[in-house]
């Protein structure tokens, strides 16, 4: 079976990728805290909307819609020209992350309303609309490229290993039933030899690693990318006022 690929617009990632994303696949982008991953995320959605005239979706857990706006236009970025256009749609979901430490177990505090943890993806959109799930939701939209940033916000709240494993999976098959391209992103629990693989990562299609090396060099590795062959070794990247450069041709222990 040929692979469709999305080309990611993040120059040199794609000669990693062997041509980009598997098309329609959950990808996630792990890392330590300033390693990139909003900015690596926000640079596949707009070159998707803006050369490949795709429809995208910026779910947030993290940080407000005027935040995002003004700082990717530190990238020449204008996602409100995309949304005026109709091809972009931000989904603010802070919401879900501001539960109160006391809630019930299995039971989420998300706007005034206890919910019961497998209602939590659809609790997301609540604020936005109050009729429609996860996936009929952005289904609707048509959105060929989505973001979620970031899942660690969200995953804290379960303490329990089989909770939270329940918890990853609901948003990947909602996600999945979609059928757009998704990436994810989470913060490394570690980085190195001793890096903690969590649920997150060996549940999804795809992962890919940002790191901060002690010498204050950064690295992207693709840490696997089922059903396509990819260049998994360690590449020197940078973060300039065009977004994320990747030097695949080049290798971090070059001296």
């Amino acid at each position: 079976m040929v692979i469709r690929k999305v080309e990611t617009g993040i120059s040199g990632l794609d000669a990693m990728l062997r041509g980009g994303f598997p098309g329609g696949r959950i990808i996630l982008v792990t890392g330590g805290p300033g390693t990139g991953k909003t900015i690596f995320c926000s640079q596949f959605l707009h070159y998707g909307a803006t050369k490949q005239d795709e429809k995208i979706v910026y779910i947030s857990l993290d940080e407000s819609k005027s935040h995002f706006l003004e700082e990717m236009l530190a990238f020449g970025w204008d996602f409100k020209k995309l949304e005026e256009a109709q091809k972009f749609t931000f989904i603010d979901a802070s919401d879900v992350r501001r539960i109160p430490e006391e809630a019930k177990v299995g039971k989420l505090q998300v706007g005034g309303k206890e919910l019961a943890r497998e209602r939590l993806i659809d609790s997301i959109f609540t604020t936005f609309d109050e009729s429609r799930a996860i996936d009929r939701f952005i289904g609707d939209l048509g959105a060929q490229r989505i973001v979620l940033d970031s899942i660690s916000g969200l995953l804290f709240r379960f303490p329990e290993a089989a909770e939270k494993r329940q918890a990853i999976l609901d948003i990947y098959e909602a996600l999945e039933r979609v059928g757009a391209t998704c990436l994810i992103t989470s913060e490394a629990m570690s980085i190195g030899e001793e890096r903690q693989v969590q649920p997150e990562e060996y549940l999804s299609h795809g992962a890919v690693l940002l790191q901060t090396l002690g010498t204050g060099e950064r690295a992207v590795r693709i840490l696997k990318m089922r059903g396509t062959e990819v260049d998994s070794v360690p590449r020197p990247y940078q973060i300039g006022h065009t977004g994320v450069e990747v030097y695949s041709d080049q290798s971090i222990y070059q001296t």
